[in-house]
């Protein structure tokens, strides 16, 4: 009789042992979800520090008046590492020149054939411009509609250079919000072009 006693004392015993065990493995389990929950807010500073600097780079672009209308109608692409990493400045600065855009006051200028400015391309992180040293895993492509010569062709050479960037350095292509960009918004952006180029013809008539 007493040898069953034991024997229900001892696995009382472990059945004890193993809820303490099942509910001090769960608590761990736990604590391990709060900290993967937490480790992404890092990324989350980085985001607020690229909001900073994109603004201040925009305001940046004072784009030289021609006679065509004062206010500006920018158009923004982003073009990000896929992975976060920094692009090799020295391939990127061989990329800018082999594309016919040149440093001036630490952001590229792209000109076309007829010698003027179609858009430019800065750094999208602080301090925002491009020197020898700079690491960088995003840049800022912008132009003016209102101020170039032909805002579709603009467009379409602005977005034709995203693709070829995107290609070489393993970038996505992002709008103003770096929101990865699409056909629609792309089409969104030329129709927005023909409405400049359709405003700019009526006023040669008024």
């Amino acid at each position: 009789m007493q040898s069953n006693f034991d024997i229900y004392l001892i696995g009382f015993s472990v059945l004890i042992f193993l809820t303490i065990l099942f509910f001090f493995i769960r608590k761990i389990s736990s604590s391990n979800d709060l900290k993967v929950k937490i480790e992404p807010v890092s990324d989350s500073f980085e985001i607020k520090e690229f909001d900073d600097v994109k603004l201040e780079t925009q305001k940046s672009f004072d784009f030289e008046e021609q006679e065509f209308v004062s206010d500006q109608e920018l158009v923004i692409l982003n073009l990000i590492s896929v992975d976060k990493s920094s692009f090799d400045i020295d391939q990127l600065f061989g990329f800018m020149n082999n594309s016919r855009a040149r440093l001036v006051h630490g952001f590229f200028s792209y000109k076309g054939s007829s010698k003027k400015e179609v858009f430019r391309v800065a750094n999208a992180l602080n301090p925002g411009t491009f020197e020898e040293n700079t690491k960088s895993f995003a840049i800022l492509m912008v132009t003016d509609l209102n101020n170039v010569e032909d805002p579709l062709s603009a467009v379409r050479e602005m977005v034709a250079f995203a693709y070829n960037f995107s290609e070489k350095f393993y970038a996505n292509i992002c709008d103003a919000e770096r929101l990865p960009i699409t056909k629609q918004m792309i089409s969104h952006i030329e129709s927005k072009a023909q409405e400049v180029m359709r405003l700019r013809q009526l006023k040669k008539f008024d």
